[in-house]
């Protein structure tokens, strides 16, 4: 099968893909407990599949978040486990009525303490808990549009023995324009994406509620350690089970991706100084996360999303003196990662810049001396 490369997918529409007309898809209204479990085969209490799901005042959305896992018409057991992080907006009150209805599916997690604020990521105390050897994963305010989403990926990982992740496209819906497009879309059948372009894209390459990814239950401590301290969970989850094994795409948009939705990771970026806050710490997250992963193959990708991290965070601010100072602050994070590779990139990239502005100048004198001669 064709592997697309990191060049291959860096062309694709990722963020504000292509736009989509009509209405956006949701789901329907589930069917009962009794009718879902009908169609199951098997043990009822060893679910093929768990459903990891992370809700934090997430009242407006995480109603159809829920219903689009119920509709998933399956011939094996799957598991709903739901985080909540103590909201404070009712989400906590909807997860209980979907857990009181559907007792032998729903499995919530409810926090009496918010564990986000003392830097504890909501996977931390699901792994434990789920019982699948494949854990699809989607947030609360994102949500599931077809019904066979789960039952393609589990098809896709048995056919498959060495991939540890697949996915799909999604449509993004931008809440702050009431547009939807479609994204992520590499190829119109199933395909295998490379380490590389996993890891290169940042994160971008995959729709957080697409990605499924296969359970190892030799890896999930070391996994969960290597990026305890980052800003964002996606990125790190996405990366290190695509250096585990082979990446598998198939080409159906299954899910829907909310962009600035109320108190999402979108919505937050928005300020110069929280965006420098983030750079500095996905350099360090990043610098940390090759440690534990540098006996893997394909590990030195992470040199492409460390180079754009600290490129930005260079360059964020207006003032030369404080460029300089970011620079030297961000070499000096590196503890781990070889800090004169990153300077190789960088030193390219600043000569790449320098000969276009030369190329340009030399040409605009040329356009100059043309008109004057005519």
């Amino acid at each position: 099968m064709l592997e697309l490369s990191y060049a291959r997918a860096l062309a694709t529409p990722l963020m504000d893909g292509t736009p989509q007309s009509g209405p956006l898809p949701v789901p329907p209204a589930p069917a009962e407990e009794a009718a879902i479990m009908a169609e199951w085969e098997g043990d009822r209490s060893a679910p093929r599949v768990s459903v990891m799901c992370f809700a934090f005042n997430h009242g407006d959305y995480i109603r159809m978040a829920l219903d689009g896992f119920l509709m998933q018409r399956t011939r094996f057991p799957f598991e709903i486990v739901v985080h909540d992080d103590v909201s404070t907006d009712g989400t906590r009150e909807i997860i209980e009525e979907y857990a009181a209805r559907y007792p032998n599916i729903v499995r919530p997690i409810l926090q009496e303490v918010n564990q986000y604020s003392q830097h504890i990521w909501p996977i931390t105390f699901c792994m434990p808990v789920m019982r699948g050897d494949i854990i699809a994963y989607c947030e609360g305010d994102d949500y599931w549009i077809k019904p066979d989403k789960l039952a393609r990926q589990v098809a896709l990982f048995d056919a498959y023995p060495e991939a540890t992740v697949c996915f799909h496209p999604a449509l993004e819906f931008n809440e702050a324009t009431g547009q939807h497009s479609l994204i992520c879309r590499y190829a119109d059948s199933v395909k295998k994406i490379s380490a590389e372009a996993v890891i290169g894209l940042r994160g971008a390459s995959i729709p957080s509620p697409a990605f499924s990814f296969r359970r190892v239950d030799a890896t999930v401590d070391a996994m969960m350690a290597s990026y305890r301290g980052a800003p964002i969970m996606d990125f790190f989850l996405q990366s290190y089970m695509a250096l585990q094994g082979e990446t598998l795409y198939y080409e159906d948009a299954a899910c829907v991706y909310r962009r600035n939705a109320k108190g999402s990771w979108t919505s937050q970026q928005q300020e110069s100084e929280a965006e420098q806050r983030y750079q500095r710490d996905m350099i360090s997250a990043i610098d940390v996360f090759h440690a534990n992963t540098r006996h893997m193959p394909h590990s030195d990708s992470l040199y492409i999303p460390l180079y754009h991290y600290f490129k930005q965070y260079v360059m964020a601010p207006a003032s030369p003196m404080q460029r300089l100072a970011n620079f030297r602050q961000g070499v000096a994070l590196l503890s781990h990662m070889d800090r004169s590779r990153l300077l190789r990139l960088v030193r390219q990239d600043v000569m790449t810049r320098l000969i276009g502005t030369r190329r340009r100048r030399v040409s605009s004198d040329r356009a100059v001396q043309e008109r004057k001669s005519a």
